[in-house]
């Protein structure tokens, strides 16, 4: 199987990219980066239709799994995986085929930040969406970035084996 990483850090090269480095081996993901791609907010007109958004729900309608990857921000998914978030809404609208399209796919997210644990309630939105548009939501690794080296440690080897059993399947 070979996943869709969607990279929703405003930083491509930050904490969470370097997470998504230790969970999949080079060649083993297809990634979109979002600060990549111009994407923008949600438009009820479809006046954006031609930006950045179409081409990675193509990725994602072609795509084994997708993993959605974001640091913690205020106790949520950062801003541009946030805006993603609210253009999949194109999916429901301008681009139902590939909305349809999700329906049985596995999804997972991997998070990043400095306190100790998820927050409580990081997860809702992806389960939500996931059940949403059909999909199954396999849950979430989080990799503790903060000064803790214990966790770190012990979060990095985990979240290697949480890559692996994604690209399994």
């Amino acid at each position: 199987m070979k996943p869709l990483v969607i990279l929703g850090s405003a930083r491509s090269d930050g904490e969470t990219r370097r997470a998504v480095n230790i969970a999949f081996a080079p060649g083993t993901i297809d990634l979109a980066i979002l600060p990549n791609a111009v994407i923008g907010g949600y438009d009820y007109d479809h006046r954006n239709a031609g930006d950045g958004f179409g081409a990675i729900a193509g990725a994602m309608r072609d795509a084994d799994g997708i993993v959605f990857a974001t640091p913690v921000y205020w106790y949520a998914m950062a801003a541009p995986l946030k805006i993603f978030f609210d253009r999949l809404t194109d999916l429901t609208e301008n681009l139902k085929p590939h909305g349809k399209a999700l329906a049985g796919k596995s999804v997972w997210v991997i998070a990043t930040g400095s306190e100790p644990v998820l927050p409580e309630g990081f997860e809702v939105p992806f389960a939500r969406t996931a059940e949403y548009f059909d999909m199954r939501y396999r849950g979430a690794f989080y990799l503790h970035t903060g000064q803790e080296a214990g966790l770190r440690d012990a979060d990095e080897a985990a979240l290697e084996r949480f890559g692996a059993k994604v690209v399994a399947g």
